[in-house]
């Protein structure tokens, strides 16, 4: 089980009130928070001393180094990093997963106009939480990895 914070907030279109569950404020040092939007359940992926990220971070750095890029640092930018990572990641019950907050859309009426103000006070909640697996990621060759990095990279040149 993972600890997030949940906040109440009411829609503006349809006036009901919406639970969200937000990742501020447990952030530890060295952990990216994944999220599975279709199951709603979270996951804590630890990033030291975890050989499939220390690879992935190595590829970033060779496949730049192939594409003749100068600034590297850009693309070990947290945002970027993260969502490049998701390509080593399994999905999980069969919708890939997240490392962002995505829009808070309501569940009623799909808006995405909210109020400003939280309907009750921020409170925590212990939320079911699933593996992080790199499966698939692992049995692709060293040129296969370049390759799928190297074009995902590409589009963000």
């Amino acid at each position: 089980m993972l600890k997030l914070g949940v906040e109440v907030v009411k829609c503006l279109k349809c006036g009901k009130d919406n639970r969200f569950l937000t990742q501020a404020d447990i952030y530890e040092y060295g952990t990216w928070i994944a999220h599975n939007r279709k199951c709603d359940r979270f996951s804590r992926v630890m990033l030291i001393d975890n050989p499939v990220f220390d690879e992935f971070l190595e590829m970033i750095g060779q496949v730049c180094s192939d594409l003749n890029i100068e600034d590297k640092e850009k693309y070990l930018h947290p945002d970027i990093t993260q969502a490049l990572f998701l390509m080593a990641c399994d999905p999980v019950d069969g919708d890939v997963i997240s490392f962002r907050d995505e829009p808070r859309i309501c569940r009623y009426c799909g808006s995405k106009e909210f109020a400003d103000t939280l309907s009750e006070p921020l409170h925590a909640a212990e939320v079911e939480t699933f593996e992080v697996t790199y499966d698939l990621w692992n049995i692709k060759t060293k040129e296969e990895k370049k390759h799928l990095l190297s074009e995902a990279i590409r589009k963000y040149l």
